[in-house]
């Protein structure tokens, strides 16, 4: 073949490998690795559609609105913490953003995180693969991360809630050792996405907060659904097509039944799932489970104010020598809605009626059947109402009329990764992107998990659950033989 020939095949192999072939075969790109699109912006759908569909946002970069992500501008991120949630859930989320990477990975045992990296390696994008570091702690890892020369922007908190606040403590003392060192001459670390339900109670959230806001890192509670698709379109239904009115009036929730909770499988008889243990937890499933629905509430309607709760233990015996979790299982709850300016439509005032029931029943062995399971959220207005399940993003919503008439269904797509959405809009907060693709429009994207929602729910769960516990204002987790809850009710 002579060399004319050649260059035609190589100059048609190299616009069909970032055209119609990368498509088909993404690892044919050299560089930059493709990313996946995430697109969690759909606008409010129209009720003549029995299915969301949800289309990319363009978002513009320094004029460039095809495509804002550049190499030179990318968000590094490490994990601390590899436990389930960073399977599927969150993972690899960091790696298949637009604009993010996976640089470093952090275990406490020694080698887990090498292991960890070397086990999933096939599943990885070989940039990263090859890229990436492994640690046994978090000072190793940030002071040798943060001199290299690719410094680290960003860190995902995946360790149980027990130790969220002693790992922000860690990455912080470091911090201020390096810019000790380098009289501050380092690279600054942007963010830290902390792992729901951040603190075991809230002055351990507030305390988070205050340690990174302290050095101008921004903190991400990782309430994954405000970014999902059915919140966005939730929203668009009650704000915008008003299908239950110009005002909500109520909210109820039923939970009932743990088969929706990850890791509850103990291992053996003796041990207790760390979920069910309150020094690693700060109590039962509602912290694990309920956080997400309490902080979807705040999200969607307003603040939750005048809270009153039942807290009980209704599983296992009374002593605390018990082998069942001395947490609370069963939690109900009442409360309105405040006023606040981020609400989707007028809800000040509207009633809240929730139920949590994960009190062990027959259906709770292995074997048994999900029948008696429950999750319902129903949304009401003058004109109508909303049902869906509350935890799950792909399950549908179905609009009711007044007589409770089924009027239409919406089906949804779950995301493969439930927090890629939100992480990516975390990932274009820091890379500094214009919303709404408009070069003119000078608002950036901003991120819907904050650091005052994810104080305001760890308050509204010490509100609920603070009877049980006499108090959430101390190392409560440590005194269980001081906890209301488990003394025995007198005899009427």
């Amino acid at each position: 073949m002579n060399t004319l020939k050649l260059s035609s095949v190589i100059l048609f192999l190299s616009s069909w490998c970032h055209g119609f072939g990368a498509t088909l075969f993404p690892f044919l790109i050299p560089l930059p690795l493709t990313r996946n699109s995430v697109g969690p912006r759909p606008l409010s759908m129209s009720l003549s559609s029995s299915r969301s569909s949800a289309n990319p946002s363009k978002m513009s970069f320094d004029g460039d609105i095809d495509s804002p992500y550049r190499e030179d501008k990318i968000i590094r991120w490490a994990i601390v913490g590899l436990g389930d949630v960073c399977a599927i859930k969150s993972g690899p989320a960091f790696y298949k953003c637009r604009g993010s990477t996976l640089s470093a990975v952090m275990r406490r045992t020694p080698g887990a995180a090498q292991e960890w990296m070397e086990t999933n390696a096939p599943n990885l994008p070989l940039d990263v693969a090859q890229s990436m570091r492994a640690f046994d702690s978090v000072e190793v890892m940030m002071r040798e991360m943060m001199t290299s020369e690719e410094p680290l922007d960003a860190i995902y908190v995946a360790t149980p809630p027990g130790a969220h606040l002693e790992n922000i403590r860690q990455i912080v003392t470091a911090i201020d050792s390096l810019a000790d060192a380098t009289e501050g001459g380092q690279r600054k670390l942007k963010a830290v996405y902390v792992e729901k339900p951040c603190g075991r109670c809230a002055w351990e959230t507030r305390a988070m907060v205050d340690e990174l806001s302290a050095r101008d890192i921004k903190f991400y509670p990782a309430y994954v659904s405000r970014s999902h698709e059915r919140t966005v379109v939730l929203r668009g239904l009650l704000g915008t097509d008003k299908v239950c009115g110009d005002m909500v009036t109520a909210i109820k929730y039923t939970q009932r039944g743990s088969s929706l909770a990850r890791g509850l499988d103990a291992g053996s008889s003796s041990s207790i799932p760390w979920r069910l243990n309150a020094e690693q937890s700060g109590g039962g499933l509602i912290m694990d489970m309920g956080c997400h629905l309490l902080d979807r509430i705040d999200y969607l309607f307003g603040p939750l104010e005048n809270i009153k709760s039942k807290v009980l233990r209704k599983g296992g015996t009374v002593s605390t020598t018990s082998s069942y979790p001395l947490v609370e299982d069963y939690v109900s709850m009442s409360a309105t809605i405040g006023d606040c300016d981020w609400s989707a439509i007028s809800s000040v005032g509207a009633t809240v009626e929730c139920v949590w029931d994960f009190s062990p029943t027959e259906s709770s062995s292995s074997n048994a059947t999900l029948e008696g399971d429950a999750d319902e959220l129903v949304i009401s207005g003058p004109k109508g109402s909303l049902r869906m399940a509350g935890m799950g993003a792909g399950l549908p919503i179905e609009l009711l009329d007044n007589s409770g008439r089924l009027v239409k269904r919406i089906e949804f797509d779950a995301p493969k990764h439930a927090a890629q959405p939100l992480i990516q809009t975390v990932v274009d907060e820091l890379l500094g992107l214009r919303a709404d693709g408009d070069k003119n429009d000078t608002r950036s994207v901003q991120s819907p998990a904050t650091a005052a929602n994810a104080v305001r729910t760890s308050e509204v769960l010490d509100a609920i659950l603070g009877s049980y516990y006499g108090g959430r204002h101390d190392d409560f987790w440590l005194r269980s033989e001081s906890w209301p809850g488990l003394k025995p009710k007198a005899s009427p």
